[in-house]
């Protein structure tokens, strides 16, 4: 049978089918398709937006763009599973029938893989860019990878919708993953890491971190391949993410308070008494200063540790109430001065290197030269 009497065929079961098909049942079908094409819009926005409370209720916000395009495909899908429910009540013969479901399920896959299309974007920068984290990711090529992958999956849908043999195909594809994964290995390990990176919260942009105790630098790029860390020498180092992930990573910008330690060497000649009210008045600095920690657990020493060959070694130890830098060179700053101060109060002096140089006669003479 050829496809003109293939064609003649069917048109000839509709005729039958039309001639003997239930008004009532027509009747019925077409209205429900009229009303549920009438009231698409309200009906697609009401699913939207019952989707987006649940979703804000899990403390994701759903972006303008991402509802509009849902509201979109979603008045389609609704139209075409009107039509799907219409066909079925009408009950078409195998052959027609079979044609319509087909043309409906292409129409619906096509609807929901370009939704899926159009929302790569806005879904990729809102998992890639870590809002939540405070992490900005570069994800222009994720957004690519994944409109690819939906095209990909949307082409192998639709063919197996019209029965087409892809086994072939998909084996090839196959194949050809596998020797790319073998030769981008270095770069799924990459990627790898830098998710791991993310989620661990190890640093974001902006961080002043130390790797290994080798490089200090800024964090000012994160990407899912590599880090890009500016030395304070304004040089860009690019590290890739499965170094940093194994790496040992000193984060300064997550310093709660910073430590003021100072060892203050007084001179030996130094009496109890002055050493006494030395401390005393230094401790007396630490507590009523204001610039100093002095919660629970925060150190607060101001203690004789020990004797050097020229001094009295004094031990002032105790953190700042933040991490900020500034504060600390000012809180440093204030410290020497009152150190000077209290010294200059209690008639002792600070302590430096000496060395005794014993001046002897020549050799063979028993009185200088005259």
């Amino acid at each position: 049978m050829n496809f003109g009497e293939t064609l003649a065929s069917v048109f000839s079961r509709l005729k039958t089918w039309v001639f003997f098909a239930d008004v009532e049942d027509v009747i019925l079908a077409s209205v429900f398709v009229v009303v549920i094409f009438l009231a698409r819009k309200p009906l697609s926005r009401l699913i939207v937006k019952s989707l987006n409370n649940l979703m804000t209720h899990l403390a994701v916000s759903m972006p303008d763009e991402a509802k509009n395009e849902l509201e979109s495909k979603t008045s389609i899908l609704l139209v075409v599973g009107a039509l799907f429910i219409a066909a079925d009540v009408l009950q078409f013969p195998v052959l027609a029938g079979g044609l319509i479901n087909k043309v409906l399920a292409s129409v619906a896959l096509i609807a929901v893989f370009s939704g899926w299309y159009n929302l790569c974007g806005p879904f990729v920068s809102l998992l890639g860019g870590y809002n939540r984290l405070e992490i900005n990711v570069e994800s222009s090529w994720m957004k690519r990878a994944a409109r690819f992958g939906v095209i990909l999956f949307g082409i192998s849908a639709l063919l197996t919708v019209w029965k087409v043999d892809i086994s072939g195909a998909m084996t090839g594809v196959g194949v050809l993953g596998a020797g790319v994964a073998i030769a981008a290995q270095d770069l799924v390990r990459n990627l790898v890491a830098g998710m791991n990176n993310q989620s661990e919260k190890r640093f974001t942009e902006g961080d002043v971190v130390e790797i290994e105790g080798n490089f200090i630098g800024v964090v000012e790029q994160i990407d899912l391949r590599s880090t890009v860390l500016r030395g304070f020498d304004q040089i860009p180092r690019y590290i890739p993410n499965s170094d940093l992930s194994n790496a040992v990573v000193l984060n300064y910008s997550q310093l709660r308070t910073r430590r003021v330690k100072k060892i203050i060497s007084l001179v030996l000649s130094c009496t109890d008494q002055q050493l006494k009210g030395f401390k005393q008045d230094l401790r007396d600095y630490m507590l009523n200063s204001g610039d100093y920690d002095l919660s629970d657990g925060a150190p607060q020493y101001v203690n004789i540790v020990g004797l050097s060959e020229n001094a009295i070694e004094v031990l002032f130890y105790a953190r700042t109430k933040t991490a900020d830098y500034q504060n600390f060179l000012d809180v440093d700053e204030r410290l020497t001065l009152k150190i000077l101060e209290i010294s200059r109060r209690h008639d002792t002096a600070i302590a430096y290197p000496t060395q005794t140089i014993d001046m002897k006669s020549p050799l063979g003479s028993d009185r200088p030269d005259a």
